[in-house]
């Protein structure tokens, strides 16, 4: 699996699944990489990961794709210690692999489910950027019936945080629990994706910041 290939497959899994941390994709497509690797020593299969995961870094410079490969190296590393022999320590190093990305992939679930508790009536939010983790962590509390605020500030250049709160978090919150949003802004360009909602929903502007009233529906 060549330079190329790696990249291409990498972007695929991305492609295919919008809502995947750059993280998982990062390691699915190592996973592949080990799968296809023609590599004949322990050494040069760890060298030829390290260097897939430099690959990766340069496509994706995200810090969850760097730790996330790092992590799974050192997750299947361990294997050369126990197996001697090469192809058993290879067949063992993607039965762990596999297993290392089904934990991490339940990963987002169970920090919501442990989270969304500490989020009390009333509570007010302030989210920075983009996390499909927080994201989650808030769809919990919306299920659990909470009422609380969340600002979102832009995250100038990229609106990482404006964009991607609109997009995802309030057809979540419309269609799922039925809530009441309010934002307060200037601004008069609505998302479409916000716009079946009974209520104004406007994006951030200059340094602005919105605020959500979410809870269970009076109406």
């Amino acid at each position: 699996m060549d330079n190329m290939e790696l990249i291409e497959y990498f972007k695929s899994q991305m492609k295919e699944d919008p809502d995947m941390a750059s993280a998982v994709a990062a390691i699915r497509t190592l996973l592949e990489f080990l799968k296809r690797d023609k590599g004949e020593t322990i050494q040069g299969l760890r060298a030829n990961l390290t260097s897939a995961i430099e690959t990766l870094c340069g496509v994706d410079s995200s810090v969850a794709v760097s730790s996330g490969g790092e992590l799974f190296l050192r997750f299947i590393s361990l294997t050369s210690l126990e197996y001697s022999d090469y192809s058993k320590c290879k067949k063992i190093m993607i039965e762990r692999g596999e297993l290392f990305l089904r934990r991490i992939s339940l990963s987002r679930n169970k920090i919501a489910d442990l989270c969304h508790t500490f989020i009390k009536d009333g509570a007010r939010i302030l989210t920075h950027a983009y996390s499909r983790v927080v994201l989650r962590v808030l769809e919990a509390a919306v299920a659990a019936k909470k009422r609380f605020s969340v600002y979102v500030t832009e995250s100038q250049p990229d609106l990482s945080g404006q964009v991607p709160f609109f997009s995802v978090m309030c057809p979540a919150i419309i269609l799922q629990s039925k809530l009441q949003i309010k934002v307060q802004q200037e601004q008069q360009n609505v998302p479409p994706t916000c716009q079946q909602s009974a209520l104004p929903l406007f994006p951030a502007s200059g340094r602005k910041i919105a605020e959500f009233a979410a809870g269970p529906s009076t109406g």
